[in-house]
């Protein structure tokens, strides 16, 4: 092995080393953040029951909503929005 050549384990350290994972993860998309609606945005509070409910995905089941009990999702900037069973 000449002194030109790298040695493999050289080679393992420069790809594995703590700054270039922090780049590479860096560049990563997030999918999530591409998205047109939040799920913050899809939850609503209704205030007869005082509970928040949200629409379900049309391609889980069209027509269906899900209804989260009382204090369990913080209400404070969620739309007012009077659920279906209301």
């Amino acid at each position: 092995m000449s002194k030109d050549e790298e040695h493999i384990i050289d080679w393992i350290l420069e790809r594995t080393s703590e700054i270039r994972q922090r780049a590479v993860f860096r560049e990563k998309k997030r999918p999530y953040k591409h998205t047109k609606r939040t799920i913050d945005n899809m939850i609503y509070y209704c205030k007869k029951c005082n509970s928040c409910w949200c629409d379900s995905a049309r391609w889980l089941d069209a027509g269906t909503y899900k209804k989260y009990p009382s204090g369990m999702i913080p209400t404070l900037g969620k739309k007012r929005k009077q659920c279906p069973d209301c």
